[in-house]
């Protein structure tokens, strides 16, 4: 998932310095499009529009929009037809939470731009960090 994630942070690259800001996908949109590309989970856009307000810690520099990308991967794949308790969801995404705090010491994205943003890379590194956290709690919960 690594790869897929560092492949879309790019794609941006390929435009000029000002059209850049119109292809950017933010933290939430590049962990949700991974997952779908990683566990072929046939979203369109419709999904990917609606994380689009997580990023920048819902916009707000408030949760991370990385984190919240991976749990509506979490809820796509886990979260049963009601009625349901959807307990394993819920044991996954209480997982993600944990080792995400416990890897970038938060879950605020001010905090977490504060001591994790790269000056030349952005983001880009937490949301690597982040997919390859996603990936170790679904490989754990299989």
């Amino acid at each position: 998932m690594k790869n897929i994630v560092d492949r879309l942070n790019k794609e941006e690259l390929q435009y000029s310095e000002d059209q850049r800001p119109l292809y950017h996908k933010n933290c939430a949109e590049i962990l949700l499009l991974s997952a779908n590309e990683k566990y072929s989970l046939g979203l369109d856009d419709r999904f990917i529009k609606a994380v689009c307000p997580f990023g920048g810690g819902l916009q707000s520099e408030k949760t991370c929009g990385a984190l919240l990308g991976a749990l509506a991967a979490i809820g796509i794949m886990y979260a049963e037809d009601k009625p349901s308790t959807n307990d394993k969801m819920k044991e996954i995404s209480k997982q993600l939470v944990e080792e995400f705090e416990n890897e970038f010491g938060n879950i605020d994205c001010l905090y977490i731009k504060e001591h994790h943003r790269s000056e030349t890379e952005g983001c880009n590194p937490v949301k690597i960090r982040t997919a390859e956290v996603l990936e170790t709690v679904i490989k754990e919960q299989s």
